[in-house]
């Protein structure tokens, strides 16, 4: 659609949206402002946010999460992840590749707004109490000591 005329290269508006300079321009914003907008403890949150969001990426590639099988990761203190599997058979799978789990992890972390997180190791444990194994349900029980009734 050109009108005949130059084009003015401050003018940006005719430039794809897409490209990576793009791409991570727009993440280190929205970035910014999070940490803005939510406070103190948003590094913290951004950063597990990052973690959990390259572990469901790195599982489902690597066919670790299929069907009601998964796992996610729930706790990352001191370079230990804590990670609960759906099922028995899932969790001997993690931890048999879980070197290359952690490895992987890392690997796509790297770079990306806000994740300064590093996982050193996990610690797998199959489900929750009292969730009957579905990791995406709250447990059916109110918690010990709930005297809201």
């Amino acid at each position: 659609m050109s009108t005949g005329e130059p084009r003015d290269p401050a003018n940006r508006s005719d430039e794809s949206p897409r490209g990576p300079g793009r791409i991570e321009e727009a993440a280190a914003a929205v970035h910014r402002a999070l940490l803005t907008c939510i406070g103190p403890g948003a590094g913290e949150q951004i950063a597990m946010a990052q973690a959990r969001l390259a572990w469901q990426e790195v599982t489902t590639e690597a066919g670790l999460s299929h069907g009601p099988m998964g796992s996610r990761l729930v706790h990352l203190v001191n370079g230990i992840a804590q990670v609960d599997a759906s099922e028995a058979i899932l969790a001997n799978e993690l931890r048999l590749r879980s070197e290359a789990l952690v490895w992987a992890v890392n690997a796509r972390m790297t770079g990306r707004p806000g994740a300064t997180l590093r996982i050193s190791r996990l610690e797998i444990t199959v489900g929750r109490p009292g969730s009957g194994g579905d990791l995406q349900s709250p447990p059916a029980t109110e918690p010990p000591g709930d005297s809201r009734r």
